[in-house]
């Protein structure tokens, strides 16, 4: 595991031996306690049943507040549920109008009359307002973080240990790490060069860094995680993947040699008997083609039509009728070439079997070893930084659980939890079941009930390890206690036509896929039928309304495929406005966030209606932010000069309002163009903290008066904010993080008007009156599954314990016959839960276009063997597409806004809020008495440090003699200069020793300058590394320089050869090297 923790042993306690002497015995007892399963289908109102199931607790005791645990899986979902069981709560003890539903259900289930329930409402409002630490509805992931801090001192977790919620960022830092330390003792060097040379061999990229990182991703997947314990021990014998290669390779070898024999024995019978294929029936597409293929090296099934089938027992489809020499070669074949045809059938699928097998199995064995590396080097890198990711809370509960100690573990989180209720079940992963599966069964166990809502339709977030089969195979019972299932079948959102439509389309679209299934296994997809089994709802609309319309488009059209669909999307927007729609009604969902910018830039070209995405409020959209970030790139390479550039341009038309072309600025002097603070500033911006720096940039660049600008900068102010608690002010790292990380962070779109643009993932949870789905065509099977982790069982693939192995119509083929099932399964259901919530989106319009594809396994073939089996009329266009249609369209118009009377449910009016800066005239630096208690008293009782060394520290900051006086200040600030009589005698050294002729000349600021520069070498195969006080270039001459502040010495000239070495077998030529004695004033070249 990669925790960076010790392992502890816990210790159990009298409770932990209560807990497991009732564990003995207690599913043997009689329980009437039960977990209620709801399921809950788009729009059925499962926020309401939840409220109502935990209000229900509330009024039969209003202290119950205490002993339940409810999850969900956003922090938004937690938000609403907690306000609308408060809302509600309130809404009731006061009798208001809007809480009357929940009244109404509440007196049906409890049996109880309305002032009772009223006031053990309020008494449980009041209750849990003054008691609100104990109102849990939480995450999952707070809830398991509030898990790991208390299971802190048992696993010496440190005191202050960091909870790191950015796994990509993480497994970044574990790559460049693990590669940083590679040396040639690395075997982890060889295993990568053996990498990169099977990249090379199939045509791929040697740069190799981002590959690994991207594969990476797999250490956070739960079936990597379950078994990389017991790989990792495989893996500790350092050849065990060169024999596992060499292994695999002998066996493709043999099964491949085998029956290219075939192929070649039956090309010399031929021979034997001056024959050719051509004296065959249908010459290389028959039967002498199978041998062919053999002989290749081809054995997959598809070689076997049906021609070579009727060939294996009658001789006469061998030869034509005609031919001069039929008698001849029928005899030849009856006596020699159906045998061998029927032997080397008799052998091909076996063989097949073995190369695809061993194919798959080789692919990305090198792999396996780098992951393995990945993985211990976060382990070492989060216990280095006393780290803790987040997403390894569930596999460590995990582990502890399935080592034997889950009472432990439930005694720590708190022995109060009675009653726990899951929300968005069908995205829980299996770890986090196991790990929920120990509170939900003590609570049972103790008279509880449990309530679990969820719709395997609606999973979609399997890359976040969610399994739908968990709620998909919850029956009768959980261990000894009973599952009471319940349906929530009625939709509320959307109007009856959108009901009725997607009651017949997914019910045709199920069949559809089991009929796929079933010609190919020869018996139904059992999992698919359930998880599909009460897909058909019943609507509250009393009249038929609402409209449904399906365009499949021709290729016939000119324009394209993607031209013709934008326009159509931008010709039915118009129609919709023309009907009285508004655009805060239209929501358009994609598939895939690359269509955003496609779509919204040919709105933006096409059309006058603006498009609004999350996406496109990115932190790299603001201008002011761009500013401050070529500033520092400005400040952080003043030859930076298209970064100036565009700093001048910008402060120049959008803060200035002036009309200045970048070219005509590119002519002349690009500091005129500039604020002259900051011009004048610059030396002391570079010397600033990062965050002051920012802030006073807003201000020399008066960015305050760019408009709509201060969500991004509060956003990207509170994220640089984030980045420092971790990180120095380093300019050059944080401008690395800005490009690679920040840039693409977003910021709410909020209430702007415009037509909504979404991902289907991202739009699930909402609704919206009209619906349009463009480009519904992905496929089934979706080709961004690169590989599945599968545990092979067979000898000798099963030598590894988890290999990764590329999906693809090989591994049905292969020993992962069984793997390939369950993953296309599971695509199946990914891609048709993905259709369903896209379609459940609308209230009252849904608007689709696909294409007419007659490739297999894509959404729009599905889309046109469903969509005959539903109430839509199909007609064929002029232009040849067809256009399903079912109702009309049902404009929305805008609600009164109807007056809140509960206070606990009025929304909060929106504030203007601008960004400020105020500069600061406050200057912290250190007190003398602080400096003297740190530095400490030397024996000759010097208050100050030695002078040699604080003149180091100076002539480090210099770049000319100028910044004499900026570097001086920067030393006070620090603390290192102590007082002005300090100060003042070290001006008064360094402009003394400055005055030297040769010195300077190099402080002049014609040199490109590198400053305690690191040199990276090795030696003996060790990574070394030299820092010379001052590196200069100019005009291809390299001068490197060393400080001296002592006597003369001899090995002093070797230091400054040997960089002068390095920087020769760095490329560089006329090198000279000086010693320059400071306190001396004097000079010396080293030759």
């Amino acid at each position: 595991m990669r925790f960076g923790i010790k392992s502890s042993k816990l210790d159990c306690s009298p409770l932990t031996f209560h807990y497991l002497c009732r564990k003995e015995n207690r599913f043997t007892m009689t329980n009437t306690s039960q977990l209620l399963v709801y399921k809950a289908s788009a729009g059925s109102g499962k926020t309401f049943t939840l409220a109502v199931e935990y209000m229900k607790m509330l009024i039969r005791n209003p202290r119950a507040y205490r002993n339940i645990l409810a999850v969900t899986f956003t922090n938004k979902a937690t938000t609403e549920m907690k306000e609308r069981i408060l809302g509600q709560l309130y809404g009731i003890s006061i009798g208001d109008k809007d809480s009357k539903p929940y009244l109404n259900k509440l007196m049906e289930e409890l049996n109880m009359e309305e002032a009772e329930i009223r006031q053990r409402a309020d008494e449980a409002l009041t209750r849990m307002i003054h008691d609100y630490s104990r109102f849990r509805v939480e995450t999952i992931d707070s809830f398991f973080q509030s898990v790991m801090r208390n299971l802190a001192r048992e696993l010496e977790l440190g005191a202050n240990l960091n909870i790191d919620l950015d796994n990509l960022n993480a497994l970044s830092e574990a790559v460049d790490s693990l590669i940083e330390k590679l040396d040639r003792n690395s075997p982890v060097l060889y295993w990568l060069l053996d990498y990169i040379d099977e990249r090379i061999q199939n045509d791929k990229q040697w740069k190799v860094a981002k590959e690994i990182k991207d594969f990476g991703r797999d250490i956070f997947k739960e079936e990597y995680i379950e078994k990389s314990p017991a790989l990792k021990k495989t893996l500790a014998d350092k050849d065990c993947i060169k024999n596992y290669q060499k292994t695999l390779n002998e066996l493709k070898t043999e099964a491949v040699e085998q029956m290219k024999g075939f192929g070649q024995q039956f090309m010399d019978t031929l021979d034997m008997n001056g024959l050719s294929v051509a004296d065959f029936s249908y010459k290389e597409s028959g039967v002498a083609g199978y041998f062919l293929k053999l002989q290749a090296g081809n054995t997959a099934n598809n070689i076997l039509g049906t021609r070579v089938k009727d060939c294996m027992n009658d001789a006469s489809k061998w030869v034509g009728k005609t031919h001069k020499r039929k008698n001849e070669i029928t005899a030849l074949v009856e006596r020699e070439l159906i045998p061998l045809l029927n032997e080397a059938e008799k052998l091909r699928g076996k063989n097949n079997r073995i190369i695809h097998s061993c194919d798959l199995s080789l692919q990305h064995a090198n792999n396996v070893r780098l992951l393995a590396n990945i993985d211990e080097e976060m382990r070492l890198l989060n216990e280095e930084k006393n780290r803790f990711l987040l997403a390894d809370t569930n596999a460590l509960l995990h582990q502890i659980v399935r080592e034997g100690d889950p009472s432990f573990v439930f005694e720590k989180i708190g022995s109060n939890i009675r009653h726990v209720m899951i929300d968005e079940f069908q995205d829980t992963s299996r770890m986090q079941w196991d790990n929920f599966k120990l509170l939900l069964l003590e609570g049972l166990a103790q008279g509880a009930d449990s309530l679990i809502v969820g719709d395997v339709k609606q999973s979609i977030y399997r890359w976040r390890n969610g399994d739908w089969n968990i709620l998909n195979n919850l029956k009768e019972k959980i261990e000894a206690f009973k599952v009471e299932e319940k349906t929530l079948d009625t939709n509320r959102r959307s109007k009856a036509r959108i009901v009725k439509f997607n009651n017949d389309f997914f019910t045709a679209a199920c069949e559809g896929l089991n009929e796929k299934y079933r010609e190919e296994q020869n018996k139904d997809c059992e999992e698919l039928k359930q998880a599909y089994q009460d897909v058909v709802q019943k609507t509250t609309d009393r009249e038929e309304k609402g409209s449904v319309k399906v365009t499949l488009l021709s290729k016939k059209e000119v324009t394209g495929y993607e031209e013709d669909t934008l326009q159509q999307l931008a010709q039915e927007v118009e129609s919709l406005m023309e009907q009285g729609e508004t655009l805060n009604n239209l929501a358009i969902l994609i598939r895939y966030n690359r269509m955003i910018p496609l779509i919204a830039d040919y709105f933006d070209k096409h059309t006058p209606y603006r498009i609004v995405s999350d996406e496109a409020f990115r932190l790299d959209a603001s201008l002011a932010i761009c500013m401050m970030l070529d500033a520092l790139r400005y400040l952080n390479d003043p030859d930076n000069r298209i970064a100036k550039a565009q700093l001048a341009a910008a402060y120049q038309n959008e803060v200035l309002k002036r009309d200045l072309d970048l070219n005509t600025l590119l002519l002349h002097d690009l500091e005129v163009y500039l604020p002259a603070e900051f011009v004048e500033q610059t030396v002391t911006l570079r010397l600033m903290p990062l965050y002051e720096l920012l802030e006073k940039l807003f201000n020399l660049f008066q960015l305050s008066l760019i408009e709509e600008q201060d969500a991004y900068l509060f956003s990207f102010f509170d994220k640089v904010n984030e980045y420092l608690k971790d990180h120095s002010s380093e300019l050059t790292a944080f401008i690395h993080h800005w490009e690679e990380n920040l840039c693409s962070k977003t910021i709410p779109s909020g209430e702007i008007e415009g037509i909504r643009i979404l991902s289907i993932h991202k739009s699930k949870g909402l609704e919206y009156p009209t619906v349009l789905i463009p480009f519904c065509d992905w496929k089934m099977e979706n080709s961004k599954v690169s590989h599945v982790w599968c545990a092979p069982q067979e000898s000798p693939f099963n030598a590894l314990d988890l290999v990764p192995i590329n999906y693809g119509p090989a591994m049905d083929e292969s020993v992962y016959h069984e793997d390939f099932l369950k993953e296309r399964l599971q695509l199946w259901v990914d891609n048709l839960n993905l259709l369903y919530v896209a379609f459940t989106r609308p209230k009252a319009n849904l608007i689709v276009w696909g294409k007419q594809d007659k490739a297999q396994g894509t959404v729009s073939e599905l889309l046109a063997q469903a969509l005959p089996q539903t109430s839509c009329t199909e007609q064929e266009t002029e232009n040849g597409n067809k256009v399903y249609e079912w109702g009309e369209l049902c404009t929305t118009q805008a609600e009164e806004e109807k007056e809140i009377t509960n206070k606990l449910l009025v929304k909060p009016e929106g504030v203007d809020v601008w960004m400020e800066s105020l500069d600061t005239q406050i200057e912290f630096k250190q007190s003398n008495r602080s400096a003297d208690f740190i530095q400490g008293e030397e024996v000759d009782q010097q208050k100050y440090i030695q002078q040699g060394e604080l003149l180091h520290q100076l002539f480090a900051y210099l770049r000319t003699t100028e910044d004499l006086s900026t570097a001086l200040k920067r030393l006070r600030m620090e603390g290192v200069i102590t007082s002005d009589e300090q100060e003042k005698e070290i001006e008064k050294l360094a402009n003394w020793a400055l005055g030297h002729p040769k010195v300077k000349e190099w402080f002049t600021g014609d040199w490109e300058l590198y400053n305690e520069c690191t040199i990276i070498s090795t030696y003996k195969g060790k990574v070394k590394t030299q820092r010379p006080d001052r590196v200069m270039m100019k005009d291809g001459e390299v001068v490197v320089v060393d400080f001296k502040f002592g006597k003369k010495h001899a090995d002093y000239h070797g230091q400054v050869r040997h960089y002068m070495s390095l920087l020769a077998s760095m490329g560089y030529s006329h090198i000279r090297g000086y010693l320059w004695y400071v306190f001396n004033n004097e000079v010396e070249e080293v030759v």
